[in-house]
């Protein structure tokens, strides 16, 4: 077999590969001949027609299969051969199948990019260290508070914070439009949950009220169709509602599960759970800076039909996201150029970190992975059916492993680089929103 590799871009390579003269045909004629004792045909006793009348009814057929058996198989023996490394499917050239030539053909695809080691120069890694106060825990359960609000019916106005239900018909020249209209629509004012504009013509309605009021859409508005244009409502109000904020009791506390010791019993389940929190997000922030880090230090060249495949699963997952909420993606404009940096990104760091797991042969030991199920089944109410769970499925599994895999190179990283502690409040590591607040203002 000869093979010659020529190099048609950074990454993309084109194989002609030839078959020594004779083999193709003689494994054709093999083929055929086998297949003589099986064929019946009319006119002829069973395993008795003719070669060439077999070769004239099936020799097409049996050429192309062995074709694309040369070709599948010749192919794996050529990359083996010259080290090559494809990183999309090969594009095949159909060679041309004529007795007395040698069986020849092209193959063009991408390699993947050689990575001989994984810079770490100038890494620098803070680690947040937070702890839990009785502050973070007293919010916590303010915010549980707000969760088990009973709504009670006022005589007086809407005003901001109160819960207000609605039945509501819109229409944009004088047309219905799709997600226009609902009935016991409950909305509380002053949330945001709903376009600020709306909310306004909300406050100082009674209830039994009937409203007339136009609204436009804002310009970015998420449903392209509705974006900028001008909508009538007409909106009747069924009740006006105050907000009561629960008493922290041992009835407060029982409603959310605690069946002995009370209040103090909650602040420690409480507690229980933000440790949980606080260890996973302190991770996860971890975890993005040596992401980023180790982007920033090993510029790649990426094969683009990665990055198109990574796109589209994007794409993909986007869409579905769009429909679960209700939404019809065919109304909003994706496009692809949302998705290009992430499936960049994504692509970069795969094949990154593909190259410590080689490197330093890290592998997702069943001791791990059982590990890490365990501590992901604590946080359920029944941490052995989540366990099932997860076993009972080999993608949740690989996912898992995955994660397993990823975790032990942020552990390898964290080994070669430089570190250093950050004193940070429960709040800052769990919300990054706040902690990227605190930069801008130190900034």
């Amino acid at each position: 077999m000869q093979v010659t590799v020529e190099a048609t871009g950074e990454l993309e390579r084109r194989l002609t590969i030839t078959l020594p003269e004779g083999n193709f045909e003689n494994r054709v004629q093999e083929r055929l001949r086998s297949m003589v004792p099986r064929i019946k045909m009319d006119g002829f006793r069973p395993g008795k027609v003719p070669y060439k009348v077999v070769e004239r009814r099936y020799g097409s057929a049996v050429r192309q299969e062995v074709s694309d058996e040369f070709v599948r198989d010749s192919f794996r023996d050529a990359i083996k051969e010259k080290s090559l490394r494809p990183a999309s499917m090969p594009r095949v050239e159909p060679p041309q199948l004529e007795a007395g030539k040698p069986f020849a053909y092209t193959v063009t695809f991408e390699v993947l990019p050689d990575i001989e080691s994984v810079k770490l120069d100038g890494i620098k890694i803070k680690q947040p260290r937070a702890e839990i106060t009785d502050k973070d825990i007293q919010e916590v359960l303010e915010k549980l508070r707000e969760q088990h609000i009973e709504w009670e019916p006022v005589e007086r106005p809407a005003q901001e914070a109160d819960g207000v239900t609605i039945n509501y018909h819109g229409s944009i020249e004088e047309k219905s439009f799709p997600g226009g209209s609902k009935e016991d629509f409950f909305v509380i004012l002053g949330k945001g949950t709903t376009l600020k504009e709306f909310e306004e013509h909300l406050i100082g309605a009674h209830t039994g009220q009937e409203l007339t009021f136009d609204i436009t859409f804002p310009e970015d508005y998420g449903n392209q169709e509705l974006a900028g244009k001008q909508a009538s409502f007409t909106v009747k109000v069924i009740s006006v509602t105050a907000p009561r904020l629960p008493e922290i009791n041992e009835d407060f506390a029982e409603k959310l599960g605690i069946k002995e010791g009370g209040v103090e019993t909650l602040r420690q389940e409480i507690k229980v759970s933000m440790t949980r929190n606080l260890e996973q997000a302190t991770r996860d922030r971890v975890r993005e800076q040596i992401m980023d880090s180790l982007l920033a230090a090993n510029p790649i060249t990426l094969p683009i039909s990665l990055v198109k495949e990574e796109m589209k699963i994007l794409h993909e997952q986007a869409k579905n996201n769009l429909i679960k909420q209700g939404i019809n993606p065919q109304a909003i404009s994706l496009g692809e150029s949302p998705f290009v940096e992430q499936a960049r990104k994504r692509v970069a760091l795969r094949l990154i970190f593909s190259t410590i797991l080689e490197k330093q042969e890290i592998k997702a030991g069943q001791d791990k992975v059982k590990q890490r199920v365990t501590e992901l089944a604590a946080s359920y109410e029944d941490p052995e059916e989540f366990s099932r769970w997860i076993f009972g499925d080999q993608e949740r599994l690989s996912e898992i492993e995955r994660d397993v895999m990823e975790t032990q190179i942020v552990d390898w990283v964290l080994g070669q680089v430089e570190v250093s502690d950050e004193a940070m409040s429960f709040e800052e590591v769990v919300n990054p929103q706040i902690s990227l607040a605190k930069e801008k203002i130190q900034d």
